[in-house]
């Protein structure tokens, strides 16, 4: 491009130049009579001067003519060039926005090494700090000068007050209201590296819930963009159930993820994220029990989560509380699959019901196929995420197949930027309640819908804050409460 420039300049100078002499050139000197000649007047030729009668131009009409000749090829001239000045001009518009395009790329890749950078003296001791104990503005860290060792602590408590008012079921001999204080969480997480910045562990307590016990896994994270991890994990399914709860818009997940949640298990997992993070994905092979239990069965179960997302990827929590300038978008898949012992005999209140119809001396499994679909945006403090779930249960032999659906819509907004955001939610859910009780099922029937508003006041990031929520939450055919009005005010602290 610069050679095409060059070009049209040198182009444009001896243009100039033309143009100049054109219009400086003096007028053509007068035509001189040639002599008479000698020769009879027959053969005499006209004079390149003569008119169309034979009669010689006089020599200041010539001199007009070749003069306006002079002003005409001039004007073309000029015109040339200043058409090769405008081109000159765009070419030159063209080459500051290529040099404008890779000076904001060589920006990026810089800020690129800079994080990078970052992130390896955090790990390894890199920056040149070799203090033990380091505070830091989300909390602190405690490593060994040498970098090889690491622990980052975490706590957080969330307490908060609920009221329901419900109405009366058929099972219902008093009115199920509530209004009560809770603690939802007292926790302590410790996570960082051992021996090298390739080992990572993570080990998460909660005194508040039951099993105390929540995350306890290992992970080797050798490579760039690939870990494997060995543990007890939350089983890679679906976005809202995978978000730290300390950093949800509303005190706790939707009840359509609740249906669907398969919250821990113990197994092998492999965590990648290539293309710069703009794709995520978790493959797991897990006992398929749960929490803190051994496989029930010679099976196991898999999981599956890809996330792709083109614009860059997304921050952890729920909401815009960065308040992201330009539009970033994610979409997902999860799979599902387990073989689990059948639950006929507590699904039937039956003791009796005969577990072993294949006669193999086993006892019987169900399929368990679950899938969903997840959204989520987030641009200039507003926020939306939504997740579809579905699931096939088939005993076989054993009676008809059974399908469940279910999902939720979510949307919050900052009014002010980083401090307070309001949020409303609207959910549908079948209700799975796999290995529960005739009478559970009873009680709740088999479908729950959602209508949620939340407002939050955020202190420091989405770890210091007060949220209140309101909830109508509605199960028709429940035997128990079929109709709840839920209020609940929580505040949390952590870092």
């Amino acid at each position: 491009m610069r050679v095409a420039a060059a070009w049209l300049v040198a182009v444009a100078g001896v243009l100039s130049y033309g143009v100049a002499r054109a219009q400086t050139a003096p007028p053509a000197a007068p035509a001189v009579s040639p002599a008479p000649s000698k020769a009879p007047a027959a053969s005499k030729p006209a004079s390149p001067a003569a008119g169309a009668d034979g009669a010689p131009t006089p020599p200041g009409t010539r001199a007009e003519a070749e003069a306006a000749a002079a002003q005409q090829a001039a004007q073309e001239l000029e015109a040339r060039v200043i058409e090769l000045q405008r081109a000159f001009q765009a070419l030159e518009r063209q080459r500051a926005s290529s040099d404008d395009v890779r000076k904001r790329l060589d920006e990026l890749d810089a800020r690129v090494r800079e994080q990078e950078r970052r992130e390896a003296a955090l790990t390894s001791g890199g920056d040149g700090d070799t203090s033990v104990l380091q505070f830091r503005d989300n909390g602190f860290v405690v490593r060994s000068p040498d970098g090889r060792f690491l622990l980052r602590p975490r706590a957080r408590v969330q307490t908060f007050y609920v009221g329901e008012l419900a109405s009366l079921g058929p099972m219902d001999t008093a009115d199920a209201d509530r209004s009560t204080f809770l603690l939802a969480h007292a926790e302590v997480i410790l996570e960082g590296h051992a021996g090298s910045p390739a080992f990572e562990y993570r080990l998460q307590f909660d005194g508040a819930e039951s099993p105390m016990v929540k995350d306890a896994f290992v992970q080797w994270h050798g490579l760039r963009t690939v870990a494997v991890r060995a543990g007890q994990f939350k089983v890679p399914f679906g976005l809202q159930r995978l978000t730290w709860s300390a950093e949800l818009e509303f005190v706790t997940i939707s009840e359509a993820m609740r249906s669907f949640s398969l919250e821990r298990d113990t197994g092998l997992a492999i965590l990648g994220r290539p293309l710069a993070g703009r794709l995520h994905y978790e493959l797991a092979v897990l006992n398929g029990a749960g929490a803190l239990a051994p496989n029930n069965n010679l099976d196991l179960a898999y999981a599956a989560r890809v996330v792709a997302a083109p614009f860059g990827p997304l921050p952890p929590g729920e909401g815009d509380i960065e308040h992201h300038t330009r539009p970033l978008l994610h979409v997902g898949v999860s799979g599902y699959y387990n073989l689990a012992p059948t639950d006929i005999r507590v699904r039937t209140n039956n003791p009796a019901a005969n577990i072993d119809l294949n006669a193999d001396g086993r006892v019987d499994n169900v399929a368990i196929w679950q899938g969903g679909f997840e959204l989520r945006a987030l641009w200039r403090g507003a926020s939306l995420q939504a997740e579809w779930f579905g699931r096939v249960e088939d005993p076989g032999i054993a009676g008809a197949v059974r399908n469940y659906w279910g999902g939720y819509v979510q949307a919050g907004y900052f009014v002010l930027p980083t401090r307070l955001q309001v949020a409303g939610r609207l959910g549908r859910s079948d209700m799975p309640l796999y290995g529960a009780t005739a009478d559970e099922h009873l009680r709740r029937g088999p479908r729950i819908d959602e209508q949620s508003v939340a407002v939050s006041s955020y202190f420091r990031g989405r770890l210091i804050k007060l949220q209140v929520d309101y909830s109508h939450l509605s199960a028709p055919d429940a035997t128990s409460a079929p109709d709840i009005h839920r209020l609940r005010a929580a505040a949390q602290l952590g870092f």
